[in-house]
């Protein structure tokens, strides 16, 4: 492992990184309203690229890391790249409320509340999508479909600004020196203190009024981070190619925000205050299942590796 590139690309990602959500949080906790959350998103967006300008500024080698498309052979991680990351979403929720059926419901009023607290009129928003011949339950079924057609594609294209610094020269680096199992942690503790400004000061994934704020959502978005990057690392080294790490990325974009349609808007406080445990993917409770596939998906590919005879060298 070359550790001094290693410390360089971390240095120059985080420089850029910390700096751009530091002022965007601020600027994003002053500016009610739509104009704060698209100041922020749009910063967020960009935020995803400082990995791969770390990778170029520290000479990583970020040519040779699979630009190429390589579908031959490679469909069913396409498959794979689309649709787990909804498989985890739906799980992890479901597994939430089991333990509190009473924040379910399908009326779409979360939706309506959120639109509320963006400063909109929630009845004409919805008297809106009436004359448009929807619903809220309506627009909820496109929203899923969405997740799963186009958007992964679309995301994949702002995922892979990170994927190309993380997967692309962290995780293998790493690898260099540490355990298959020892880089997943280290290169997804990485991956979630890259996120943790926005966290503390403008309440990215948790908000800020949430049960152990704000240490208990640093932690359960670490474990996240170190889960969901074991699958992006396992998806690179068997394509090959970056821009499949970049897809389950931009279809964990996508579909990461589903669970707010079947929250019970009503009990909004409560939810807020739990929101460090369900029913996103990223909390302590939800992420229990994808955790459980996680281990599943370890134990196969370290069981893989190890059976794998050592390659004979042609003299």
């Amino acid at each position: 492992m070359d550790k001094k590139k290693v410390i360089k690309f971390t240095v120059i990602t985080f420089a850029i990184a910390w700096t751009i959500q530091i002022i965007a949080s601020i600027i994003a906790r002053n500016v009610e309203g739509l104009a704060g959350t698209y100041i922020f998103q749009g910063s967020m967006m960009v935020v995803m690229f400082a990995p791969l300008i770390a990778s170029i500024i520290a000479k990583t080698g970020v040519k040779s890391i699979g630009w190429k498309p390589r579908l031959k052979g490679n469909v069913k991680w396409l498959f794979f790249a689309i649709f787990m990351p909804l498989l985890f979403t739906a799980l992890g929720a479901a597994f939430f409320f089991l333990f509190r059926p009473d924040l379910f419901s399908l009326d779409g009023s979360y939706m309506l509340k959120t639109v509320e607290s963006l400063g909109m009129d929630p009845v004409e928003y919805e008297e809106s999508l009436k004359q448009s011949g929807l619903s809220l339950q309506m627009l909820s079924l496109i929203s899923v479909v969405q997740c799963v057609t186009y958007a992964p594609f679309i995301n994949m294209f702002l995922a892979i600004g990170e994927e190309a610094g993380w997967r692309g020269f962290l995780y293998p680096e790493l690898n260099k020196k540490f355990s298959r199992a020892v880089t997943w942690v280290i290169g997804g503790a990485i991956w979630a203190a890259f996120h943790f400004p926005a966290m503390l000061i403008a309440g990215y994934e948790y908000g800020t009024d949430y049960i152990g704020a704000p240490v208990l959502g640093l932690i359960a978005f670490t474990i996240t981070c170190i889960t969901w990057g074991m699958f992006h690392e396992v998806i690179y080294s068997k394509t090959k190619c970056i821009w499949f790490a970049a897809l389950l990325h931009g279809a964990i974009n996508a579909a990461a925000t589903l669970f707010q349609l079947v929250i019970n808007g009503n009990k909004m406080d409560e939810i807020q205050k739990l929101m460090v445990f369900g029913p996103g993917p990223h909390g302590l409770i939800s992420v229990i299942p994808t955790i459980v596939i996680a281990v599943i998906l370890a134990v196969t590919v370290l069981k893989e590796g190890k059976n794998k005879e050592p390659e004979t060298q042609v003299s």
